[in-house]
C-alpha cells in the first residue's frame, strides 16, 4: 500500500473514531476496527509493533459488577485515546519512511528497489533479504539470454566466470573479484534465505546488507553491459519465487 494512501485513510479513521458508539459490540465499530487492521497490515505489516498493539487492544472491561451499565462504555472510552495515539504513530512513521523511502531509492539499484522497498518499508527483513537475493539471480539471468534451468554457481560462471560474456572490471584481479561476489550473493546469501526462515537480532542490518551487495553487482553489470541486455522486460512473478529448477526445494549448492 502506497504510503501516501495509507496515511489518507488512517486520518479519516481517525476522524471517523469520534462518531462511533461506546461500545465494542457495534456493527459500526466492528466495521472500523477490521478496517483499520487492514490499514495498518498493508503499509506498516502485521509484525510492526503498531499493528500488533492495537490488534491486541482491549475494548472491554476485564472485570465489571453485574447490572454496571457504565463498565462497557467507560472501558470503551479508556481505550480510545490509545487507538487515537497509534494512529498518529502510524501517521508519523509512514511520513518517515516516505522521506526515507524516497533517498533510499537514489542509493539502490531502482528495479531492485521497486521489488523489493514495499517489504523494507513494512520492516519484514526476512522477505527483503530472500527476495533481494531472488531478484538478482532473476535479472542477471534474463540480462544474461541464459536458460531459466541454469542456477546459482552455474549461472554465475556462466555470466561472469572465465569464459563468461559479461565479464566485470578491467584486470583479472578485478573479474575474478566479481566473479566472487557473484558466486558469494548466489551460494552464501540465496541458498540461506530462499530456502529457510532466519531468526537473528541483527535481520534488519544483515537484510539491508544482502540488499546493498546485490544492488552494487547489478549497478555495475548495467553500467558494463547494459547496452547489449537480451532481456529488460520489467521483472514477472518469476522472480518473487524459487527458480530451483529441480523444484525440490533443496539448495542449489553445485547447480
Amino acid at each position: 500500500m502506497e504510503a501516501a494512501n495509507a496515511i489518507a485513510l488512517l486520518r479519516d479513521l481517525h476522524d471517523e473514531a469520534s462518531g462511533l458508539p461506546h461500545s465494542a459490540s457495534s456493527a459500526e465499530f466492528s466495521s472500523w476496527d477490521h478496517r483499520t487492521r487492514s490499514v495498518l497490515a498493508g503499509a506498516l505489516g502485521e509484525e510492526h509493533h503498531i499493528t500488533a498493539e492495537f490488534v491486541s487492544m482491549s475494548w472491554t472491561p476485564g472485570i465489571y459488577m453485574s447490572g454496571d451499565r457504565e463498565a462497557f462504555p467507560s472501558a470503551f472510552r479508556a481505550a480510545m485515546p490509545r487507538a487515537l495515539g497509534l494512529f498518529d504513530a502510524a501517521i508519523f512513521e509512514l511520513e518517515h519512511l516516505s522521506a526515507m523511502a524516497a533517498s533510499d531509492t537514489a542509493g539502490f539499484d531502482p528495479e531492485l528497489w521497486e521489488h523489493v522497498g514495499g517489504d523494507a518499508l513494512a520492516e519484514e527483513w526476512g522477505k527483503v533479504a530472500s527476495q533481494t537475493s531472488i531478484f538478482t539471480e532473476d535479472r542477471i539471468r534474463k540480462w544474461a539470454g541464459r536458460s531459466p534451468e541454469e542456477v546459482g554457481e552455474k549461472l554465475m560462471t556462466a555470466v561472469f566466470g572465465d569464459r563468461g560474456e559479461y565479464r566485470l572490471g578491467l584486470t583479472d584481479g578485478e573479474k575474478q573479484g566479481w566473479h566472487r561476489l557473484a558466486m558469494g550473493i548466489s551460494m552464501a546469501l540465496r541458498n540461506a534465505d530462499a530456502h529457510r526462515i532466519q531468526s537473528r537480532a541483527d535481520h534488519k542490518r544483515y537484510a539491508m546488507g544482502v540488499l546493498g551487495a546485490s544492488s552494487l553487482l547489478l549497478t555495475q553489470m548495467r553500467f558494463e553491459h547494459g547496452n547489449r541486455f537480451q532481456d529488460i522486460s520489467p521483472a514477472g512473478p518469476e522472480s518473487s519465487t524459487d527458480s530451483n529448477a529441480g523444484g525440490s526445494g533443496e539448495p542449489d549448492w553445485k547447480a
